[in-house]
């Protein structure tokens, strides 16, 4: 059977793991671990180590404990050994940034991490988890649009996820927390993780309840990536009181709460749906302007000057200008978790949503009107 590669952004070929290594892999992190909590360090598990799972395992490998400045966190980040991904393991683990960002922060953080703290590696095998304390999920849990301008016409793809929380049921300590830092549609953690994980615990043997919690990420590609991840508010949520303890003291160790505070809200579905109305809400305001944008065009009115005169108003001192379209991956999407999660997790049969599907309706096709004026 000829050897199977998974090739990295720049060319070089990796050979996929074949069944016997994986062992050999397993007993080589044991040792890793043993030694590591000899030195009193948390075990942190990343699984994804993607656009933000690779950052936020480097912020975490960073991190010191407050009192002593040692490193207080091991972090191991996990990608499963697929063709198209498992190129990341073996640069992660030579201290090379498996993303690329225009922060100059990323590099030299990982390479820091790997090389001089000896506080992050990575690994293909799932029993890793095994060995964890914390597990911080960011695999993607995605929506899928059928066609332009008809999100209603849509799923979630939670098929990684769901994959990825058996998987992590199947083999975490019954005390180890798992943290969810997907964005997902509201009452995943809830009716959704939850109960795979539950399932899988009792089969298992294990009584207590999965430690799960919920807190996402804010992340903004650029010039203050880090930033945005490290330095940034946060909205954390517990399935239980145990659960929300646990996370808001991981999330106050590894962030810089001290400048800016954590939220613990009371439910999961609470801190999802704030990143979902967070979104949408932009969203909404970017359609909004959409509308007057073609009409001041069509009728020689200076869209710019008339914001800045209505933005000496206090009260909308923060109104945005249009532009030709929304960018990056939530703003298109989001809002489409929000309104499947109504009717195929929470089980309603109505349709209450109005504003927020319209509104990525229009900016889908925002960014056509723009070629069409070039």
């Amino acid at each position: 059977m000829s050897e199977k590669f998974s090739i990295s952004p720049g060319g070089e070929e990796f050979p996929i793991p074949g069944p016997g290594e994986y062992k050999v892999e397993f007993e080589r992190l044991q040792k890793m671990v043993a030694k590591e909590r000899e030195k009193g360090r948390e075990i942190v598990v990343v699984m994804g180590v993607g656009f933000v799972g690779a950052v936020m395992a480097a912020i975490v490998a960073d991190s010191v404990d407050k009192v002593t400045g040692q490193s207080s966190k091991f972090v191991i980040g996990m990608q499963r050994p697929s063709i198209r991904s498992y190129w990341k393991i073996p640069l992660l683990n030579r201290g090379v940034s498996p993303v690329k960002a225009e922060d100059p922060e990323v590099d030299p953080m990982i390479a820091r991490c790997v090389k001089e703290k000896k506080t992050l590696i990575a690994t293909y095998t799932y029993d890793v988890l095994k060995l964890a304390d914390v597990v911080v999920v960011d695999v993607q849990c995605d929506y899928i649009k059928n066609e332009l301008s008809n999100v209603r016409n849509g799923q979630t793809d939670m098929a990684a996820l769901e994959a990825s929380l058996h998987e992590i049921a199947k083999r975490i300590p019954a005390e180890a927390l798992v943290l969810i830092e997907t964005t997902v549609a509201p009452g995943t953690t809830e009716q959704v993780a939850y109960p795979i994980m539950k399932k899988i615990f009792r089969k298992r043997g294990i009584e207590t309840d999965p430690l799960l919690a919920h807190s996402y990420e804010r992340v903004m590609p650029g010039r203050n990536y880090v930033a945005s991840i490290r330095d940034f508010w946060r909205v954390c949520s517990g399935i239980n009181e145990t659960a929300r303890q646990r996370v808001e003291k991981f999330l106050k160790e590894v962030l810089n709460t001290e400048d800016y505070p954590l939220t613990v809200m009371d439910r999961p579905i609470e801190s999802e749906t704030a990143k979902i109305i967070e979104n949408s809400y932009r969203a909404t305001i970017l359609a909004f302007l959409d509308e007057w944008s073609l009409f001041a065009e069509r009728n020689g009115v200076d869209l710019i000057k008339v914001i800045n005169a209505i933005r000496v108003r206090p009260t909308h001192s923060n109104m945005i200008f249009p532009g030709p379209g929304i960018g990056g991956y939530c703003l298109p999407k989001d809002g489409g978790l929000g309104v499947w999660s109504y009717k195929h997790i929470l089980g309603f049969e109505d349709d209450i949503f109005k504003i927020t599907p319209m509104s990525i309706d229009i900016n889908d096709t925002r960014g056509l009107h723009v070629g069409q004026l070039t």
